[in-house]
């Protein structure tokens, strides 16, 4: 065996950080961050990495969801870190989303001395205080570690990779006092911090022989959840898993990232901003019925609290233990019988194509193909604002290759997918519906271009989101991504809302209004290039060509919109 050298806890800490990939950290100095901070190299845009870890010094409410992004446009892990005080705060919101989507992400959090409860130290974490700690476990129970104790510090480390293996966000709490004391030399067992462990493979062949090898009297259908877009295979194999069933197949927002433009059996995206025949499928399932579910997604934006009615569903999955589940189970959330499949997605999707291809007597009679996937009518603009549904139909047929966009919680994030219909083959695009913190996808922005500068990052945003991180443009000057803002003076999306749920009640009292900004200047003065989209679309294709454009700072357009114009449905305003 080797013997392990005693480091600091600092030093050990930053050693697993590097051991599970992190090489980006993101937030803001301070005193309870010092000794850590001072370890690592600034973060320079368009400077050639370091190799080792990097500090991207950024407002801690863009800064907790850089990993998120960074996350979603490479499968690398990153981290953010915050001070004490009301910086912790400002970096929870992405610890939320990275929960409720499952992202692994690393949120490193200073703290008082436990020493100093009563003692009314500054910026008091301790349980006399804001009682962080106790905040930071009930929402992460099992992903809280307060790294108090020097010679537990690796089997905690240990402990910590265990959940961010199973798609899981954890935050390190860090006592100074703690980690700046040295650890005993050890003997190596190698168990300290162990790689990124393959998904054990789970065989399909015992479900498929049991329910599949008599032809049901109801149809197949398949569902792509958020979970399936982890797996850069998933658009060949959902496609020839239709064919080869002759089955329709719908998809949650990011789900679509794992489904083919060219799958002719494609029925839409599901729930909030959904396609029309997407929602007719879902309504239409009956007890006969067989839903094979990969990453099973029930949210509210997705399903509306509407269970799925097949009278067995068949859920594929890497893990268990996703945000929605109880005790590993999705039970809770369908009409009728249901069964899951845990392993390597690929692997089971790939034997359950060969095992149907043998099987062709289970398969469903042919099912309608559907060019349309929308039976209703868009609304047009009004006045001289852009037609929000002629923009992304444009934008559609603009996209090169390498792009990934992301929608924030505005109008953004409800309508592209009912007029775009499908996933394009070049754009991957993503939302963070689930915790809908507005602003929170100029972050993720970010942090997809950090972890992959070679990719062309979009983030969708409204004039509202703007005012969360409009503070915070100066930053991103030289990362080259391209800012869409819908400008309308107003939340629309509670505009919308509103004009439906308190149809009685004057507009005024919506609180949905907001003074004009000048977006355009404020981007200029923060060193970005900036645009106003013309209402006639005329000048769009000149700035996707700039967007496209290599070695350019960040750019802003100005989009006008009309609040008043509907285009995608809300189904979630029959809860409110």
């Amino acid at each position: 065996m080797v013997i392990v050298e005693p480091r600091i806890g600092y030093e050990r800490l930053l050693d697993a950080l590097r051991e599970w990939g992190v090489s980006v950290c993101s937030g803001v100095t301070g005193g309870g961050l010092v000794h850590l901070l001072k370890h690592m190299d600034p973060y320079i845009p368009q400077r050639t990495r370091s190799g080792e870890l990097e500090f991207f010094t950024i407002g801690e409410y863009v800064a907790d969801f850089v990993p998120l992004g960074h996350y979603l446009a490479t499968g690398e892990i990153a981290a953010a870190a915050a001070t004490t005080g009301a910086a912790s705060k400002l970096l929870l919101c992405g610890l939320s989303d990275a929960k409720l989507h499952n992202i692994p992400a690393v949120y490193l959090i200073a703290a008082t001395p436990s020493s100093m409860t009563f003692q009314s130290p500054l910026q008091d974490t301790t349980e006399s205080g804001s009682n962080m700690i106790g905040q930071l476990m009930a929402e992460l129970p099992q992903g809280t570690f307060v790294l108090d104790d020097i010679e537990s510090l690796d089997e905690q480390l240990a402990a910590v990779w265990e959940q961010l293996n199973q798609s899981k966000p954890v935050a390190l709490v860090l006592p100074p006092d703690a980690l700046s004391e040295m650890t005993s030399p050890a003997f190596d067992t190698g168990m300290r911090v162990r790689p990124r462990d393959a998904v054990e493979r789970e065989r399909p062949s015992a479900f498929l022989q049991h329910h599949l090898s008599h032809r049901r009297k109801g149809r197949i259908v398949v569902m792509a959840g958020d979970e399936a877009a982890r797996y850069p295979d998933l658009p060949y194999l959902t496609t020839r898993l239709c064919e080869v069933l002759k089955a329709p197949i719908l998809w949650s927002i990011n789900g679509a990232n794992a489904v083919s433009r060219n799958n002719p059996y494609g029925y839409g995206y599901l729930g909030f901003g959904g396609n029309d025949r997407a929602a007719e499928l879902w309504d239409d399932l009956n007890e006969h019925d067989l839903l094979i579910t990969i990453g099973y997604c029930a949210d509210e934006y997705t399903t509306n609290f509407s269970p799925a009615k097949a009278g067995l569903v068949w859920n594929i999955t890497a893990s268990a233990y996703l945000y929605g589940s109880a005790h590993g189970s999705f039970r809770h959330q369908v009409a009728g019988e249901f069964q899951q499949t845990v392993g390597d997605v690929a692997a089971i999707l790939r034997e359950t194509i060969l095992w149907c291809q043998a099987h062709p007597q289970i398969c469903n009679e042919e099912s309608p193909v559907y060019p349309d996937l929308n039976t209703h009518a868009f609304e047009r603009a009004r006045g001289n604002a852009v037609d929000i549904a002629a923009f992304y139909e444009k934008l559609d047929g603009l996209w090169q290759p390498d792009s990934v966009g992301f929608d924030d919680v505005c109008l953004a994030y409800k309508d592209r997918q009912y007029v775009t219909q499908r996933p394009h083959p070049y754009a991957k695009m993503y939302s963070l519906y689930r915790g809908s913190a507005m602003g929170g996808a100029y972050g993720l922005g970010l942090g997809a271009k950090i972890a992959s500068p070679g990719k062309h990052v979009f983030v969708f945003s409204g004039d509202g989101c703007f005012r969360l991180y409009g503070g915070c443009l100066m930053e991103a000057r030289q990362l080259g991504i391209t800012l869409f803002v819908l400008d309308n003076a107003s939340y629309g999306i509670v505009e919308q809302g509103l004009s439906k749920v308190l149809p009685d009640t004057p507009a005024r009292r919506y609180h949905g209004e907001l003074e004009r900004m000048d977006f355009a200047a404020m981007a200029r003065a923060c060193g970005w290039l900036s645009v106003r989209l013309s209402p006639d679309l005329s000048n769009l294709s000149d700035i996707m060509r700039e967007a496209y454009r290599q070695d350019r700072p960040s750019m802003l357009v100005e989009v006008p919109i009309d609040s008043h114009q509907i285009v995608g449905p809300n189904p979630r305003l029959k809860n409110l």
